[in-house]
């Protein structure tokens, strides 16, 4: 079987694939939904600092409408808060992709060995 990969094998490296661009998503999620976390927690602490009778306005599609300055901080409360349980479950997705793509990695390369195809593991790089 020099140099043909058995199908089953095959459909291994396919499914490793498939783990790598899911893991490559929610990765991608993860650093947008910090980044809007971080905007949140850095207009909470501006909004903070002014004065409780002071005009606050938020967009509304294509409106400014004015807001109080407790109902600004009770929005951007209530979305931070559910930012970080988005992250919280953004990270576990990570995590546990993380540790599927190493054990498929692990199984492959040890297939492709016993196979005597050499040792390399597919899809190197570890993300």
């Amino acid at each position: 079987m020099s140099g043909q990969i058995p199908p089953s094998l095959q459909a291994e490296i396919e499914r490793l694939q498939a783990l790598q661009a899911q893991l490559q998503n929610v990765l991608v999620l993860k650093q947008q939904v910090e980044n809007e976390l971080k905007e949140i927690e850095r207009t909470i602490s501006e909004i903070e600092k002014v004065p409780p009778d002071s005009k606050i306005f938020k967009i509304v599609g294509t409106f400014l409408i004015s807001v109080s300055k407790e109902q600004a901080l009770n929005e951007l409360k209530e979305r931070e808060e559910l930012l970080k349980l988005n992250l919280t479950s953004l990270s576990k997705q990570e995590s546990m992709l993380r540790k599927q793509i190493e054990e498929l990695r692990l199984k492959i390369s040890e297939a492709l060995r016993q196979a005597g195809m050499g040792g390399g593991a597919p899809g190197g790089g570890g993300g």
